[in-house]
């Protein structure tokens, strides 16, 4: 069995290697939606393996990978699953060294993505690379994925591919940001849509159509917005925290009107509602159209659409189960303590995994997750980085050995 002195040691000899391909991954732009240049930085450096290599595209230029590696002997499937999309540049705000630079500084590496989450991309092909130069034979296989859409609803990628059966695995690692620690749980995610509607027309003059009651839909939307905040404050007031998950409801985008000189007849809104564990889409679904029927019910003439954009479901890790045993050991062995364990808010595609066939999946990688995405500073130690490395592939060598 590999040990894990030969593990540090591997690792400290390809160092310069490792930080080469987070420094690629770093300078390859991959805001959600354009995800083609970091898809090609990732399809380079796994060519380099030979192993089997599949893309599915359910968009155009937005390629997912799925990249196994078969042993010699029958055994599990472990699922390494992983985004390549990252959250846009801060408007006006490119952060010290631009949102694309890989720069390393003082032993930090900064670009979008750096936490969030493609040191953990890298670390788990690293993981991979090395155990394979190191004759290492896996009993059943090993899956690195990599996905588009995540920060979107991952409807182009993890739920796609899950919808196509492509993500079946048994145990596994997400490489979201959890700066050293084992994430267990997270709340469910709403991605919900509102369209309103209101009398247009031209700016310089009163409006003339009254099928909404003689007001624009940006009038419209006053109290429409006023009743969603209620709502979130609602959630605040009357649902505690479990387990550090909170509760919340966003608004997070408002868009409305062509021309400056045209009153809008339409404005759409976008929310972000998370829920707890003991909640269900539908209640959060059912909340919402409350609040809107309220409006209605003081306006007649308001007229609204609910759209469901997505759906993220809860995901929950056993403490005591098999994976998170593992990692506890693993961690141990390598670095003389035991990692922490934490639930909180947030989201991962391993949700739908897990919810599609069971796989026992926790969440571990480098970097910060409550302070590190996007961020225009966004960055990642470069000894985390690589003490990651290290314990996944002392993971895969207990799992897989």
């Amino acid at each position: 069995m590999i040990t894990v002195e030969e593990i540090k040691q591997v690792v400290a000899a390809n160092r310069e290697e490792a930080i080469t391909l987070l420094v690629e991954a770093l300078q390859s732009p991959s805001p959600t939606g354009y995800e083609g240049p970091m898809a090609e930085t990732m399809l380079k450096w796994l060519d380099k393996l030979n192993i089997e290599i599949n893309t599915y595209e359910y968009a155009e230029g937005r390629p997912n990978i799925i990249a196994e590696w078969k042993g010699s002997q029958p055994g599990k499937r472990f699922l390494f699953n992983g985004h390549m999309d990252v959250f846009p540049p801060n408007d006006g705000d490119n952060g010290l060294y631009g949102p694309w630079s890989g720069k390393i500084v003082d032993g930090i590496a900064y670009g979008r993505g750096a936490c969030d989450m493609k040191s953990g991309d890298c670390a788990a092909y690293m993981a991979v690379k090395l155990l394979k130069q190191m004759g290492f034979d896996p009993k059943g296989s090993i899956v690195l994925n990599y996905v588009v859409d995540e920060e979107n609803g991952a409807g182009m990628g993890t739920k796609a591919l899950v919808n196509d059966g492509l993500l079946k695995a048994d145990i596994g690692i997400s490489m979201e940001p959890s700066d050293g620690m084992i994430k267990l749980a997270h709340g469910g995610v709403r991605f919900a849509g509102l369209k309103i509607y209101g009398d247009g027309g031209p700016a310089a003059v009163p409006l003339h159509e009254n099928k909404f009651g003689r007001q624009d839909a940006g009038q419209k939307s006053v109290p429409a917005l006023k009743a969603l905040y209620e709502l979130r404050d609602h959630i605040f007031a009357t649902q505690k925290a479990q387990n550090s998950i909170t509760p919340i409801l966003s608004v997070t985008t408002i868009r409305a009107g062509e021309a400056t000189n045209l009153c809008p007849s339409e404005v759409n809104l976008t929310i972000d509602r998370r829920y707890l564990p003991g909640e269900s889409v539908e209640m959060v679904d059912e909340e919402i159209i409350a609040a809107m029927e309220a409006v209605k019910k003081e306006d007649p003439t308001f007229t609204y659409e609910y759209i469901r954009n997505g759906h993220m479901p809860p995901y929950s890790i056993d403490e005591d189960g098999y994976m998170v045993k593992i990692m506890d050991q693993a961690y141990e062995e390598l670095f003389g303590e035991k990692p922490g364990h934490f639930r909180k808010m947030g989201g991962t595609d391993a949700s739908y995994i897990r919810a599609d066939c069971g796989v026992d999946m926790p969440w571990a990688g480098p970097g910060a997750h409550d302070n590190g995405p996007a961020t225009p500073n966004e960055s990642v130690p470069v000894d985390q980085y690589l003490n990651f490395i290290q314990w996944y592939m002392y993971v895969l060598v207990k799992t897989m050995g």
